[in-house]
């Protein structure tokens, strides 16, 4: 049942985060590399439309239910923040080289393959929580997704907290998903252990 539950919440959380700004695959070719470090410098007008792809991708990905992000609760306001925090925070030439903006300043269209440096990583996760209540939506979305025991709710809203979250999220930016998925499992098998006693 704990294993359901924190397999249930993890999988919500990977949804949610495959919408925050999208990402097309892990290759690293000297392609990539070039323009990369040719948008180093990218102009003013670069940078405005990196982040604008970034925020019309999460509300077009928002509306559409792409990814799982119909259990998202995004408003423009939040995702403009996001497109323009990750801009000034990871930069163009980093975001391109992790794919998560095209050559032409599109918004990429697959996270799966996303791995960041330690410190991008917890860049994003600084944008995506300074942008948005991160434990608001998670709560929100653990309701709506339809995973979670009814029984087991409060445990789940006792375990969706910024210090436990935010290692989650750092951990899933650099493509750690085994030790991201290893900061839920504990809380949440503490917290189901007490819900349950009856059955242990």
């Amino acid at each position: 049942m704990t294993r359901t539950l924190t397999a249930a919440v993890f999988a919500v959380l990977l949804m949610m985060l495959t919408a925050c700004g999208g990402g097309s695959d892990s290759e690293s070719s000297s392609d990539s590399s070039s323009s990369s470090a040719a948008s180093s410098a990218g102009s003013g007008k670069d940078d405005a439309t990196a982040a604008a792809s970034i925020s019309d991708s999460l509300m077009q990905a928002q509306k559409t239910g792409d990814s799982g992000t119909q259990l998202l609760s995004m408003d423009r306001k939040d995702a403009d923040c996001i497109g323009t925090g990750l801009v000034d925070k990871v930069g163009t030439a980093s975001l391109q080289k992790y794919g998560m903006l095209t050559e032409d300043m599109k918004a990429g269209t697959d996270l799966s393959g996303l791995k960041m440096s330690k410190t991008d990583a917890e860049s994003t996760t600084d944008v995506v929580f300074t942008c948005t209540d991160v434990e608001a939506m998670m709560r929100s979305a653990m309701g709506k997704s339809g995973n979670i025991p009814r029984q087991l709710q409060s445990c789940v809203n006792k375990v969706l907290t910024e210090g436990n979250l935010r290692p989650m999220f750092a951990k899933i930016f650099e493509g750690k998903q085994a030790a991201a998925q290893k900061e839920l499992t504990a809380p949440l098998l503490a917290c189901a252990k007490k819900a349950q006693p009856s059955q242990q």
